[in-house]
């Protein structure tokens, strides 16, 4: 993007939207209703008070060089060690990228393109994600704005159509697990949920033209994201039950598979799940031009090369080392994302400690 480029800080925050909630329909929801069941609604907002925690560093710390990127500002907080941190941004956000196309590359094959091959699905899936990344954080914003309108009205639309089909013996017991397992999964919660945030600072913050705002548009987009998850679980373990749900790998998809339109026209899960679609491209979008920004501001050189190399890894680890995976792959790889989430919010701690430092 060009730095003379204005967005509203607004715009810019729809990003979280796509960032926060992505990994919850097709990752952490199954996770989430098998390990805690009905207490899922307890663990959410417990996990939702940490997040706010974590974000609110998260905001300190793109306000540390608004004129700069996350790569740019790390780079000036730490000019010996700056290459080998967003080295190590470049690869985690590497993984990320790879995870999340996949899991959505699952999720087709095993629910509409049955008979497609894996691979190809991937190949399109990493075209699609590597066009809109070439076409500039401008662009992502973009989307993700008009994406932030689409899912207000899929929520609308699952909440009318759900919500008279709610049986309130579902939720009952309130919290039927220990207490354990709901602070551990109130912990996963709050990074699956918090520490993808630091990919809005692709751009500058002094790109926006009301910067003034942007305190009050982040944490509003924050509670919104969370207000969309929190509706999700209440109403999908109040018309299904969380035994029922704990028996399928996406449980959201599975409840919306209970909306009918004039008790007759059926198939609006569809519909209902196109957000989930765009919040993964997006935010897929958002970290492999993150990577490739990265590396050309690390490095100050860019290579169609390297973006090439970067795009055969992503399709040779999901097809030939991932490629068996299915149901289990949510217990397999759920807490892997946890460790790349905790050495970017370690990066973050750090950054601030030394800008504290600095202004001392």
């Amino acid at each position: 993007m060009n730095i003379k480029e204005k967005i509203t800080s607004f715009s810019l925050c729809t990003l979280i939207l796509s960032l926060s909630t992505m990994s919850f329909y097709g990752i952490f929801s199954s996770y989430l209703i098998n390990k805690t069941q009905n207490s899922s609604i307890i663990s959410i907002l417990i996990g939702f008070i940490i997040a706010l925690f974590i974000s609110t560093l998260i905001f300190k710390f793109i306000n540390i060089n608004k004129d700069l990127t996350y790569s740019k500002s790390i780079k000036k907080l730490f000019p010996k060690a700056g290459k080998l941190l967003n080295i190590i941004s470049i690869i985690f956000s590497l993984f990320a990228y790879i995870l999340i196309t996949y899991r959505l590359n699952t999720f087709l094959s095993n629910n509409y393109l049955i008979n497609t091959p894996k691979y190809l699905l991937s190949i399109l899936i990493l075209l699609l994600t590597y066009y809109v990344s070439l076409k500039g954080a401008y662009t992502i914003v973009r989307l993700s704005y008009i994406t932030f309108f689409i899912t207000i009205i899929n929520v609308l639309f699952d909440a009318i159509n759900l919500i008279p089909q709610i049986n309130i013996n579902n939720y009952l017991p309130l919290i039927d697990t220990n207490t354990k397992q709901i602070l551990i999964s109130s912990l996963v919660f709050s990074i699956y949920f918090s520490v993808p945030i630091i990919y809005i600072n692709i751009l500058p913050i002094n790109t926006c033209i009301d910067i003034n705002k942007l305190k009050r548009n982040y944490y509003l987009v924050i509670s919104f994201s969370f207000s969309i998850i929190i509706i999700s679980i209440i109403t999908c373990i109040g018309v299904s039950s969380s035994k029922l749900l704990g028996l399928f790998d996406y449980p959201i998809y599975s409840s919306l598979k209970r909306i009918r339109l004039f008790n007759t026209i059926d198939s609006l899960e569809n519909i209902s799940i196109s957000s989930w679609f765009l919040f993964i491209i997006n935010t897929s979008s958002i970290m492999l031009y993150h990577i490739f920004n990265t590396i050309k501001e690390t490095f100050n050189k860019e290579s169609i090369i390297i973006k090439l190399i970067i795009m055969f890894i992503s399709f040779i680890i999901p097809n030939f080392i991932l490629y068996n995976n299915n149901y289990n792959e949510t217990y397999n790889y759920i807490y892997i994302p946890i460790i790349v989430c905790l050495i970017l919010l370690f990066i973050i701690i750090i950054s601030l400690i030394k800008k504290l430092l600095i202004n001392k």
